[in-house]
């Protein structure tokens, strides 16, 4: 062989010499200490993250379900009292009418009351002025009714005569 092909042979890269399996070692040894000592620690915070989010999703589902059952009692209960409170009104509307009519009802028997005593009052009044009327209106007519008939005068012994208000 000439010495070239030995000078090729000794830098042929196919084939291994001792850097090679140093490296190899080298390279066996960091990863061993990476698989024993930087891989566990970090797959131990990769598992608890995994679990922190799975235990907030599923704290977060329980508080979405809470919070609708408590949206549905909500609810519920903002429908119940409003009838409770549109009954109420009713309720008080009915006794406000109740109420405004025992008003009117007793408004109405005291008007009543007062025009009776009123009319009553007036018919013991008009009956007063009417037998004053006749007291005098009577010796009028019977000094009226004699002079008509040419009859001398009679005694004047009446109230109108008593009174100063007797005939001309």
């Amino acid at each position: 062989m000439s010495p070239r092909t030995d000078v090729e042979a000794a830098g042929n890269f196919l084939i291994p010499n001792g850097t090679f399996f140093a490296e190899l070692v080298i390279f066996l040894i960091v990863l061993g200490v990476i698989m024993f000592f930087v891989v566990p620690p970090i797959r131990k915070v990769l598992a608890e993250r995994e679990a922190r989010v799975e235990e907030t999703a599923a704290t977060s589902k329980s508080a979405n379900e809470l919070f609708a059952e408590a949206e549905a009692r909500y609810q519920s209960a903002l429908e119940k009292a409003r009838a409770e409170a549109a009954e109420i009104r009713n309720q008080a509307r009915a006794e406000g009418r109740a109420i405004l009519e025992e008003l009117r009802g007793d408004a109405q028997k005291e008007v009543d009351h007062i025009v009776a005593e009123s009319s009553a009052h007036l018919r013991a009044e008009a009956d007063q002025v009417a037998a004053e009327l006749r007291e005098d209106v009577e010796p009028l007519a019977q000094n009226l009714a004699d002079r008509m008939l040419g009859v001398s005068a009679r005694p004047r012994t009446s109230a109108g005569h008593q009174r100063g208000r007797g005939t001309p």
